[in-house]
């Protein structure tokens, strides 16, 4: 078992498709272990009972951070 990452706070909601995704919503405290290529993340969601799963790391994004839609 590796240690988190760290810990974010959800600011989109994520509907779970499939069987080791996990619900988050945002305001919601989620723990990090895994970094995916992908896109996505392992975690558990501390605010719905330590639920584990993986998620969409665009949830957790800070959103200081520079959007790739913005237009230049």
């Amino acid at each position: 078992q590796h240690p988190p990452l760290g810990t974010y706070t959800v600011v989109s909601t994520y509907t779970p498709t499939l069987d080791d995704e996990i619900y988050v919503h945002p305001g919601d405290q989620v723990q990090v272990y895994t970094e995916y290529d992908d896109g996505w993340c392992l975690g558990s969601n501390l605010s719905r009972g330590n639920l584990r799963g993986v998620f969409p790391l665009h949830c957790i994004r800070p959103s200081s951070s520079p959007s790739l839609t913005s237009s230049s």
